[in-house]
């Protein structure tokens, strides 16, 4: 669910050395509880009032879905209303506190303040819209759906079991449904892990040797070398209630530790443990590239000792740029944050994450790159969603903006 380290506000990160890890049964786990979190439903600009006629024109608008104490959709939010694009950001732990009509199918692109363009990032492609939607009393015209980290598993809970399941599923297709009307959406395509090993090596990028397995010690076996990375199949986190998180992150493991392990029942990824130079966190935002060098001690120091952690910015090698780009054009992402090693001249690819947090990588870094592409690229799309092909602002524009807007760094 949550990348490494992307929350604000949370109320408690707990665990200490000895996580819990892929198919193991000792050790405190790493817990980010969430429960308090305070939600809402923030509307940019802050004026945006009720409408009073049925039929009054419906305002284009970018919508942000997102979950509660997550700060890139604060700071996106922000810098899209310097952009003068309109805005609505809601969270899993209240949006079923919404009052919400659409109309869907009817053809329906009247009433809509500017007009809406059909695109091809989204589902449309008739020159309409999804529908008009009726937002706590506020017409609306999607142009833009971003939705990350939106969980059904973050609504809150209620005495009844079937009502909770319902009313979590329902919310959950409504938003992932809009991602697929709306004239654009983001991230795009969210490729699972082994899909984006296979895709990845198909595409001529190395990847590290992989064996899925419910018997750790089997796929070790078969391993050169004195390490193991293990790795769960789906996300590095599980919510076994809403707002209580509890990290299962990848390990490096003594090949010969992995080899005295029980088998499980369920499956894990093991791979090889690849030497490197570097590793980089690279994010691809509608074709721009920031990259960070990333030097910690394991795959949970950002949580567990982030003042050892050094987050540098990089230029992106020619290499890289070519294979982020190529996987991502593969895999129909706008948005990714691509996790590689560099050995010398090699590109090693590991993962990408389509809700990968950049908050608290630009916070420890110094500067805001990621959200200044985020919201480039989000005015673009909206403007395109209008059949408007103004260009976007200088950087520095927008940078200047930026200073305006909330950039204080996550917790984690």
């Amino acid at each position: 669910m949550l990348s490494a380290a992307g929350v604000s506000g949370v109320s408690g990160v707990s665990g200490v050395s000895g996580t819990v890890g892929p198919g193991r049964s000792y050790g405190p786990p790493l817990t980010v509880d969430l429960r308090g979190t305070p939600g809402s439903v923030s509307w940019r600009p802050v004026d945006v009032q009720p409408d009073t006629e049925p039929d009054a024109e419906a305002l284009p608008c970018v919508v942000l879905a997102d979950r509660a104490g997550c700060a890139e959709f604060a700071v996106l939010q922000d810098a899209l209303h310097h952009l003068g694009v309109p805005s609505v950001r809601v969270d899993a732990e209240t949006i079923a506190s919404l009052r919400l009509s659409a109309t869907v199918g009817a053809g329906e692109a009247n009433g809509v303040a500017g007009g809406v363009a059909g695109g091809t990032t989204g589902g449309t492609t008739d020159g309409g819209m999804c529908g008009v939607l009726d937002l706590d009393g506020r017409r609306i015209a999607p142009t833009v759906v971003w939705a990350r980290h939106f969980s059904p598993r973050a609504m809150p809970a209620t005495a009844d079991a079937v009502e909770t399941l319902l009313r979590a599923e329902s919310w959950h297709a409504l938003v992932r449904q809009l991602c697929s009307l709306a004239p654009a959406s983001l991230p795009g395509n969210r490729p699972g892990r082994l899909e984006q090993l296979a895709g990845a090596a198909r595409a001529g990028v190395r990847v590290p040797r992989t064996v899925v397995t419910t018997s750790p010690a089997e796929a070790a076996a078969a391993m050169d070398g004195p390490r193991v990375v293990v790795k769960v199949v789906e996300e590095h986190f599980v919510e076994t209630e809403p707002g209580l998180l509890t990290g299962v992150l990848p390990e490096v493991a003594a090949r010969e530790e992995v080899l005295r392990r029980p088998a499980l029942d369920y499956p894990v990824i093991v791979q090889e443990y690849v030497e490197h130079d570097a590793e980089l966190r690279v994010y691809h935002v509608a074709g721009a590239l920031h990259a960070y060098a990333v030097g910690k001690r394991s795959p949970d120091s950002p949580w567990r000792e982030e003042g050892e952690v050094t987050v540098t910015p990089v230029a992106v090698s020619p290499a890289a740029a070519d294979a982020v780009r190529r996987l991502a054009g593969l895999w129909g992402m706008t948005y990714g944050a691509f996790d590689l090693l560099l050995r010398k001249d090699e590109v090693v690819f590991l993962e990408v994450n389509a809700d990968g947090d950049w908050r608290w990588f630009e916070a420890k870094a110094g500067g805001h790159a990621v959200s200044t592409a985020a919201a480039l690229a989000t005015r673009t799309l909206h403007l395109a969603a209008l059949g408007n092909a103004v260009p976007p602002p200088p950087l520095d524009l927008v940078d200047f903006l930026l200073l305006g807007a909330r950039t204080a760094g996550s917790v984690r």
